[in-house]
């Protein structure tokens, strides 16, 4: 089988370059042909029948090109047999015509019978030069036995003959030998392809950033996350391929942090063009005297992520502990201040037990607050739709009754964005905020307004909820602080609702941010995590929750 197709498919740089070949010798030959003055080709010999030859192997030359190259120089094992078959017919009668064994023309055989074991089968390769052979052997024995020719012509053909065979012999051995060489780097330049293709697409796809870059910090080498996370300037990518890491001057700090002390944990970057948090760190690969640095850029959302989950592990322990102590003896001070409110009191007295049980139910909201954090469970993240959750909760919101006739207003343009995300935590989240938005609304208009909007990273195409409201806005001097647990402006408030909605996020792989253009635009921020990015709840979630 495998000799059929390497006759099937005779390499075509070889076939245009042996078709050349013969138009040459062919051409040659008729010329020769026509030349009186020589001796050494036409002594007692038959010049007509060597010339009539030589021009029938030129036409026959010419035709075979056309053919050859509408075959796109591929012909089947039938056509190349026929080919040199008629290779071996012309040289041999102008072999015949120009003296026999005595002239040189025999040797243009071999060149036939090598291409054959080139392009033929074995099989087909050893007829041509079975034939090859048999043509001059035959005239010699003929002539010897007819005509008393000369002895030594049959010995000079039958010697003649086995050069034929051996070297059919040889190129049939280096053709396979040659194939099967051609096979083996086939198959490894197509591994190699194919292995290059798998390194590209896993290079590209890894939610890893990777930048690599040389001494003088020329890129040689970024894959997409690299791109996406920081981001875009002027909807164009920040970086490619041979630029400099000049263009994004606020990484070259953290690399010479980096080379000063290679043990050091580098701070959270956050780009100019980018809102995600960022975590960079890197490596060095050293090959002869090039050294080449690798920086790895990564969500810290994700870092964040796990970290949060272990801080409210150790934290759920202790704060249940000491939540269960307060509330022992801040349930029997509520109860004796009941007590005392239902006894006939004078009016003095009747004030402070007021004091006693409004203070000792503020102290158990923040009790129950700091229960709710530290109990919270590990997110059951899953693609969720963010319109059909910012509705359930504005219905929590308005049947909660905690304002009168709360206008929140829901963009509609985008009721099919969706984003990885636990449904009942998003929610928690947005009642905090929407709540948060109706009150300071309500405090400075005296109506309850919130409006909810989305938006796009497009960069990143990352969705995005903005939360707007007709308050007063932040302070400058408050704006660092309003995520810290206990920070609150209100006397009423205990400072843990806007702490929550960010540690939620965070653990939903979100990011939470106030953002202040003017005093007449500002609001709360959630850029959602890629859609596509995998997400799945691994052993960890769900040991988390079972310990809870």
């Amino acid at each position: 089988m495998q000799e059929a197709q390497q006759g099937s498919l005779a390499p075509s740089r070889l076939l245009k370059f042996y078709s050349g070949y013969r138009l040459c010798l062919a051409a040659l030959l008729l010329w020769l042909g026509q030349l009186d003055s020589s001796p050494i080709y036409f002594a007692d010999s038959n010049s007509g029948l060597f010339s009539v030859t030589a021009a029938v192997y030129l036409l026959a030359s010419l035709i075979n090109l056309p053919l050859l190259h509408l075959l796109r120089w591929r012909p089947n094992e039938t056509l190349l047999f026929g080919i040199l078959l008629v290779d071996v017919v012309a040289i041999n009668l102008m072999l015949y015509s120009s003296g026999g064994m005595a002239g040189s023309m025999g040797y243009l055989l071999m060149v036939t019978v090598a291409a054959s074991g080139t392009f033929l089968s074995t099989r087909l390769a050893l007829s041509i030069a079975a034939i090859a052979s048999f043509i001059p052997v035959s005239i010699a024995m003929s002539e010897f036995l007819l005509s008393n020719g000369d002895q030594a012509q049959v010995l000079a053909s039958g010697i003649f003959g086995i050069l034929l065979f051996g070297t059919a012999l040889i190129f049939i051995y280096l053709a396979k030998r040659l194939t099967l060489v051609e096979e083996l780097a086939e198959n490894e330049s197509r591994a190699a392809t194919r292995l290059q293709q798998i390194n590209d697409l896993v290079f590209n796809k890894m939610l890893t950033g990777i930048i690599v870059f040389d001494s003088d910090f020329r890129i040689e080498q970024l894959n997409e996350r690299a791109s996406l996370l920081l981001g875009s300037s002027d909807s164009q990518k920040l970086l490619a391929r041979r630029d400099s890491l000049y263009q994004v001057a606020e990484l070259l700090p953290y690399y010479h942090d980096w080379k000063a002390n290679p043990q050091r944990q580098l701070p959270t970057y956050e780009c100019k063009n980018s809102a995600i948090p960022l975590q960079i760190s890197f490596s060095e690969i050293r090959s002869a005297e090039i050294v080449d640095t690798i920086l790895f850029i990564e969500d810290a959302r994700t870092l964040s992520q796990h970290a949060q989950q272990l801080k409210n592990s150790s934290l759920g322990h202790l704060t249940s502990s000491i939540a269960h102590e307060i509330r022992n003896p801040l349930g029997a001070i509520s109860h004796a201040a009941q007590l005392l409110q239902e006894s006939n009191l004078a009016q003095s007295d009747q004030q402070l037990v007021d004091v006693v049980l409004r203070h000792s139910s503020r102290m158990d909201n923040v009790v129950r607050d700091i229960l709710q954090l530290s109990r919270q469970q590990a997110p059951q993240i899953s693609v969720t739709n963010i319109y059909d959750n910012c509705m359930l909760t504005k219905t929590q919101v308005q049947e909660s009754n905690q304002f009168n006739n709360p206008q929140i207003e829901v963009d509609s343009s985008a009721q099919a964005v969706n984003a990885p995300f636990d449904g009942g935590q998003l929610q928690q989240v947005l009642v905090n905020l929407i709540s948060n938005g109706l009150r300071h609304s309500e405090k400075k208009t005296g109506l309850p307004w919130v409006a909810v909007k989305f938006d796009y990273q497009t960069d990143m195409n990352l969705a995005m909820l903005k939360i707007y409201d007709r308050g007063d806005g932040i302070s400058a001097a408050n704006k660092d602080k309003i995520f810290e647990p206990f920070f609150t402006t209100e006397k009423q408030g205990v400072g843990l609702g806007l702490y929550i909605a960010r540690e939620l996020c965070e653990i939903n792989f979100a990011t939470l941010s106030y953002v202040y253009k003017s005093p007449t635009e500002a609001y709360f921020k959630i850029v959602f995590s890629d859609p596509a990015k995998l997400l799945p709840r691994n052993a960890e979630n769900e040991q988390n929750r079972s310990d809870h």
